[in-house]
């Protein structure tokens, strides 16, 4: 009999304190930390623990012990820019908006929003955060609230050549003092 052995990553941000609710910024608040078993796909974690996000609305995001993700939600053209899934300090924001995305019980622009505000709480530079936020709204995942169909939310393809552009108009309203918006966001045209 074969015995299988899995790693188990244990990982924690500075403002998560464990059993702690910390007080709500104007970015939101972590409630636990990351700890997951990396599966035999090589791909894919499963949530060993419960993590939540609170946004700046007090909206709990409830990423539940359990929970298989795999960094899906974030197109993979844009992991150039901010590394692959599980990298870096979006990770938790990613564990997040993949179980939101998987979930599909609130809107999808409501999902790509709190994994922006989720990617500040993490540390995220504004300017990125902006561009990834860009990048799964135009690009990501969308569907409708309620749909029992058991088809996969639609995703338009994006290239590496549509991210350049998209990040390349963000970061160019950055550098100049337009602070976009995140409706502003919503209506660029990459």
């Amino acid at each position: 009999m074969k015995r299988r052995h899995f790693l188990i990553l244990v990982c924690s941000w500075s403002q998560v304190v464990e059993g702690q609710e910390l007080p709500t910024s104007p970015k939101g608040r972590y409630i636990g930390s990351v700890i997951v078993q990396l599966l035999p796909n090589g791909r894919s974690v499963k949530l060993l623990k419960t993590l939540t996000y609170v946004d700046p609305t007090g909206t709990e995001w409830v990423a539940p012990e359990g929970a298989i993700v795999d960094g899906a939600s974030i197109p993979q053209a844009a992991w150039s820019f901010i590394g692959g899934p599980f990298e870096g300090p979006y990770r938790d924001a990613s564990i997040i908006h993949d179980v939101a995305c998987e979930q599909r019980t609130r809107s999808s622009r409501k999902v790509h929003e709190a994994f922006y505000y989720a990617m500040l709480t993490s540390g995220v530079s504004p300017a990125k955060a902006k561009v990834m936020y860009a990048a799964v709204y135009h690009f990501g995942p969308r569907w409708v609230v309620g749909s029992t169909s058991a088809a996969k939310p639609t995703t338009p393809l994006m290239t590496e050549q549509d991210f350049s552009r998209l990040r390349a108009l963000v970061e160019t309203q950055e550098r100049s003092g337009n602070e976009l918006t995140l409706q502003q966001l919503r209506e660029l045209r990459p």
